[in-house]
């Protein structure tokens, strides 16, 4: 009997293996590297380089400066006043400047004013300033040695007339006398005053220019 022996090339699994180790090769070339991660370290250094966020001053050191009140400011302002006066509506048309140094002040009014009084339509006008001095604590303004120079004039009809008559003497006065302030980041919030036994308006200052 006759006995046949097939024989495996002993090269063939070598080559096998080879070819394997290229394509793993090539696989591993083209995958796409994954970025690296930034350590801790990194991470915290970046954070301390950011600029910390300005606070804003407190105190009477807040008040010091020049401010301007905005013409919807002034408007919150003369609206309520109006409810004070019956069968009168103010509408306002420009802005207030108010004045602080470490110990006096300036309340500078240069506006006019379109007014609805008894069903007739009229227009005022509120120029001159009030200055004075004032002292401070942490949460209230009060004012002394005020001195007034405001004039209102108001023509209703065609007939002139003095607004303080028609208004209260507050109207030639500074809204700010005893008022509660807070500092805020957009400037000093001031609660002016709308008369006696009036509820007080959040007024809020803006820096002029």
């Amino acid at each position: 009997m006759t006995v046949v022996s097939c024989r495996v090339p002993a090269r063939l699994p070598v080559r096998l293996l080879a070819l394997s180790l290229v394509g793993l090769g090539a696989l591993t070339a083209c995958s796409t590297p994954e970025p690296a991660t930034e350590t801790p370290v990194a991470e915290a250094e970046a954070e301390a380089a950011l600029p910390e966020a300005e606070q804003p001053e407190t105190g009477p050191e807040c008040l010091i400066g020049d401010w301007y009140i905005a013409q919807d400011q002034m408007q919150a302002f003369y609206s309520a006043v109006s409810t004070s006066s019956e069968g009168v509506n103010i509408t306002v048309d420009g802005g207030t400047g108010l004045t602080f140094t470490e110990s006096t002040y300036a309340y500078t009014p240069d506006f006019s004013i379109l007014l609805t009084v008894a069903g007739a339509d009229g227009v005022g006008s509120i120029t001159g300033g009030v200055t004075g001095d004032y002292t401070a604590n942490d949460t209230e303004i009060t004012t002394s040695h005020d001195v007034s120079a405001v004039a209102v004039s108001v023509t209703v009809s065609g007939v002139t007339i003095d607004g303080t008559d028609l208004f209260g003497a507050f109207m030639s006065s500074a809204p700010i006398n005893s008022a509660p302030y807070e500092c805020t980041a957009d400037g000093p919030v001031l609660q002016f005053a709308t008369g006696e036994s009036s509820p007080r308006v959040p007024i809020q200052l803006t820096p002029a220019g």
